[in-house]
């Protein structure tokens, strides 16, 4: 029995530490005082595990001075079990939030930021009326920035994640065999990453980008576009949600791309290994080896200080030095315009490794770099890391070995 396993029977998964919220608080407050804000309403579910440690059904109040206030709806025996805040208030109904919030000591909003960029509009205008503030501003920027920068201890759970996504590499290696669906290979790594304690959803923040786990996809399906934001997604199972793992049976000598997410705690990692019975097709190997050309060298590169977006023109340059440059990241209309991105709580997080993105990295980001190459008709191979940015440049995080034939 592993040691999550043994936590998940024998006792409560970790809280966050108090330590650990009452930075992140200090953190964004310090953007608010940068921006004028005077107070943050905070609603949605991933900024509320990050600043509170639990998502049971409540809203944080963020003062611009001060510890804040989870006022919690449901579950409020649970909220407190889960939740380290000093504050934790119960709540029948969000009508009465004004008095709680002057029995709280606070009688005026002021400036107040919301999540505008994931909180429903009628949502939006239902708090507007129920706390009357001078301004809404939007706070999603600085939610968003201040947890693009992880503490040591939320690299480590990424590094837990990382090493979650090379059990399921391993189960994807052992149980590959031709002849078996996508679908049977996925459910064989996700079966045993279950048991292990992957909570199995992975969240992601923009709007209508939705995905399971991420990507087993083979063949020539490997390299069909996503209807998200990304290389390739396959075909899915259905209209209704046309990516993931579909019933296409595997053969030798195609592509099998890996791009599955590991979890731990809710942190995710995001790795991706290309896989193939027997010996790759020239054409794919020499892209792939291509794809760690890329992938060295933009670990090299990076550091404190560099644009996220240079390393994005110099996996461009690469990408066409070996004239390859149609296909990476895509292929015509298809191409994503990014090779990496934050990872955290949520999959899609800052920094973005996209074009003309200026956003430099600082020590604590810790996002992907995923150089793929797709052939429509053919295929699609790539690599993805993760890695922590350090004062000197990057630490790797996932720990998967690069070995292609199984």
């Amino acid at each position: 029995m592993t040691d999550r396993q043994d936590r998940m029977v024998s006792g409560p998964e970790r809280r966050t530490p108090k330590a650990e919220l009452d930075s992140r608080a200090r953190a964004l407050q310090g953007h608010m005082a940068q921006k004028g804000i005077d107070s943050a309403l905070i609603v949605q579910n991933a900024d509320l595990l990050y600043f509170a440690g639990t998502v049971q059904p409540a809203l944080l109040l963020m003062p611009a001075v001060g510890e804040p206030f989870l006022f919690v709806r449901r579950n409020r025996g649970r909220a407190r079990e889960e939740s380290l805040l000093s504050h934790v208030v119960p709540m029948d109904n969000p009508r009465d939030l004004p008095e709680l919030l002057k029995g709280c000591g606070m009688r005026r909003t002021g400036r107040l930021g919301m999540e505008l960029d994931v909180l429903p509009a009628n949502l939006a205008s239902r708090f507007q009326k129920l706390l009357s503030p001078e301004e809404v501003v939007d706070i999603s920027p600085a939610i968003q920035a201040v947890r693009a920068v992880k503490s040591a201890y939320e690299i480590g759970l990424i590094g837990e994640a990382a090493a979650m996504a090379d059990f399921m590499f391993g189960t994807a290696r052992s149980s590959l065999h031709a002849g078996m669906t996508e679908l049977e290979l996925a459910g064989r790594i996700e079966s045993e990453a279950r048991a292990r304690g992957h909570q199995g959803f992975v969240r992601m923040r923009a709007f209508n980008q939705e995905i399971y786990w991420g990507y087993l996809i083979s063949g020539p399906d490997s390299a069909v576009p996503a209807f998200i934001d990304t290389t390739s997604g396959g075909k899915g199972v259905s209209v209704a949600f046309p990516s993931g793992a579909g019933p296409r049976r595997i053969g030798r000598r195609e592509p099998v791309i890996f791009d599955l997410v590991g979890i731990a705690e809710g942190y995710n990692s995001d790795q991706t290994r290309t896989l193939c019975i027997g010996p790759l097709p020239a054409a794919l190997d020499k892209a792939l080896e291509v794809s760690l050309d890329i992938l060295r060298a933009l670990a090299g590169m990076a550091g404190p200080g560099v644009p996220a977006g240079e390393l994005f023109q110099k996996a461009e340059r690469i990408a066409a030095a070996a004239g390859l440059e149609e296909h990476f990241m895509g292929h015509g209309r298809e191409k994503a315009r990014f090779c990496g991105h934050g990872i955290g709580i949520e999959l899609d997080e800052l920094p973005v490794l996209a074009q003309g993105n200026r956003m430099p990295l600082v020590p604590g980001m810790v996002f992907t770099i995923e150089p793929k190459f797709a052939f429509p008709g053919v295929g699609a191979v790539g690599v993805e890391d993760n890695f922590a940015v350090t004062e000197d440049g990057l630490r790797r995080l996932t720990v998967s070995n690069y070995d292609v034939e199984v």
